[in-house]
C-alpha cells in the first residue's frame, strides 16, 4: 500500500471542490404544470404557511402526495425549493 501524501490529498481535495462549485445549477428549472409550493397552496386555500406546511406533511406522510425539489428563483436567488403534487 502507497503513503499518500499531504500534496495528493490537497490536490484531490482542490478537484473535488472545483467540480462542486461548477456542477451547481446556476439557471433556475422549470416546474412542470401541477407542482406547486407551500407558499402558492397557502395562497389558494387562504391559510398560514404553518398549517399549509402541515397538512402537506400529513399528506405525504400518507402517500397522497410526492415531492421534489426544482431550482427557482426565490428572493432574488436561485435555490432548490420543495414542490408538491397530488398523486
Amino acid at each position: 500500500m502507497s503513503k499518500v501524501t499531504h500534496e495528493q490529498i490537497h490536490a484531490s481535495l482542490k478537484r473535488f471542490s472545483q467540480e462542486l462549485v461548477t456542477s451547481t445549477t446556476t439557471e433556475p428549472e422549470e416546474v412542470p404544470p401541477g407542482w406547486f409550493t407551500v407558499a402558492e397552496l397557502a395562497e389558494e386555500i387562504g391559510k398560514s404557511h404553518c398549517t399549509t406546511s402541515e397538512r402537506v406533511r400529513r399528506m405525504l406522510k400518507r402517500g397522497q402526495v410526492e415531492r421534489k425539489d426544482f431550482t427557482i428563483t426565490l428572493d432574488q436567488r436561485i435555490r432548490p425549493v420543495p414542490h408538491y403534487r397530488l398523486k
